[in-house]
């Protein structure tokens, strides 16, 4: 009889699709290859920019193209399974303007009390950038079994572009805004107590403060464009930890803190020009789209109160025990799908049934988690960061960001359409004729 507590496999994947029309084959051929081999548990995809702006102002357009996706994804799996008689099923799909989430699976019973969840941080609080949440239970011996359980939190984020220290700090700033109000309805943001938690999507984290395609930097990462040609010696993993924002601020305790990344040995991810493997010298080479998982677990106690060492998970394990440490197997970007400016990145990752250290005390506030598996020497204690979905942000959320995606939504209908243009006209005939002729 298996372990219900096994360690929980998962497959997770972003992409900025940079709104161009949804090309199902090249999507699909790609998409199976990334696959793991081994069967996981959910399969969560993360999309941004999955439409145009004009359709991710109006959730009915956005969802119909999110739709879209979803059918490609769930084909996909089922060829990819196919010869297993395994059938895949979507639990869960949400959106935000342009920024999508899906969640599928071929155990669809054991996930049970979905929670969705969505926050703008765009112009206005509108929905151009922003995060979208997805809440669920996992119960590893299925629907009736509701005694062994256990929460896992999925958000999908598009934050801020663009090089300088104002637009990095920004970012940071989206980070803790989204993670704040993703309100799933139980009193808790993305981070809650007792939950495993992951972070996907384009982060928009950059290379460099100050871009000029002549600097050193600049040309050391376009040098990474082509290994074939072994005109390079350099290391996408050495440049990334040399250059990244997000590697370095996470290092610093500036944003993401309890939350941990697979090693990164793949090529920056953006700006390629579109439908080429060539990057677009207007910006400088970045590992913008990532994928984060929090981390902050520690070493159980056996029954004498000592600690018992930690032990990694690893595939060919046969002896399960309930105390392991994530196990990222695989993390990488698909470079061979070029119908935008970003590449895909997927991770293969088994985690522990049980989950991490809080990183939230129980009154909200986010809390610095010394742990025996920490990377840095680090002092445990609370943050004035409050985390929890407050009154301005249901405000915030529920008013202030339909209005801007309203008001962005039919400017941009009247401006750019064709009926919108003949709408427009008739208005101010109409108007003329009510004032000047009757």
């Amino acid at each position: 009889m298996s372990d219900i507590r096994a360690p929980i496999p998962l497959y997770l994947f972003t992409y900025n699709c940079n709104k161009q029309p949804l090309v199902r084959d090249s999507v699909l051929s790609k998409l199976i290859d990334s696959f793991p081999t081994d069967l996981c548990q959910a399969y969560v995809f993360g999309l941004q920019e999955f439409c145009n702006t004009l359709d991710g102002s109006f959730s009915v357009q956005a969802n119909r193209e999110l739709i879209k996706y979803n059918e490609v994804f769930i084909s996909a799996l089922n060829e990819a399974f196919e010869e297993d008689g395994i059938k895949f099923q979507t639990i869960a799909i949400n959106h935000v303007g342009a920024t999508g989430l899906i969640i599928i699976s071929p155990f669809p019973s054991k996930f049970q009390r979905i929670r969705l969840a969505s926050a703008g941080v765009g112009h206005g609080n509108s929905s151009l950038k922003g995060g979208v949440g997805v809440r669920v239970c996992y119960h590893p011996g299925g629907k009736y079994s509701h005694r062994d359980h256990v929460e896992l939190s999925f958000a999908c984020v598009h934050l801020s572009a663009f090089e300088g220290e104002y637009y990095y700090k920004r970012r940071n700033q989206d980070h803790e805004n989204i993670m704040r109000s993703l309100d799933f309805g139980d009193g808790f943001g993305l981070i809650k107590r007792g939950n495993h938690t992951f972070i996907l999507g384009d982060m928009n984290y950059r290379t460099t403060s100050s871009y000029t395609k002549d600097s050193v930097e600049a040309k050391r990462l376009f040098s990474l464009q082509d290994q074939s040609l072994l005109t390079t010696n350099e290391s996408p993993y050495l440049l990334h930890s040399e250059y990244d924002e997000l590697t370095k601020g996470m290092k610093n305790g500036e944003v993401l803190l309890g939350f941990s990344e697979g090693k990164i040995e793949f090529q920056p991810t953006y700006k390629f020009h579109i439908n080429t493997a060539i990057y677009n010298d207007k910006r400088s080479p970045s590992w913008c789209d990532r994928i984060v998982y929090q981390s902050s677990y520690d070493s159980p106690k056996d029954d004498n109160g000592e600690s018992t060492p930690l032990l990694r998970l690893r595939r060919d394990s046969t002896h399960l025990r309930r105390y392991w440490v994530p196990f990222v197997s695989k993390y990488d970007c698909i470079d061979s799908l070029l119908m935008s400016d970003h590449r895909p990145v997927y991770l293969h990752i088994s985690i522990p049934y049980e989950p991490p250290e809080p990183i939230i005390t129980p009154s909200g506030y986010l809390q610095i988690v010394a742990t025996e598996n920490s990377e840095f020497e680090i002092v445990s204690g609370p943050t004035p960061v409050y985390l929890k979905p407050t009154k301005y942000d249901f405000f915030i959320q529920r008013i202030i960001r339909p209005l801007s995606d309203y008001t962005i939504g039919y400017s941009l209908w009247l401006s750019t359409t064709s009926n919108g243009r003949l709408f427009l006209l008739a208005t101010i005939l109409g108007l003329w004729f009510f004032i000047y002729v009757s």
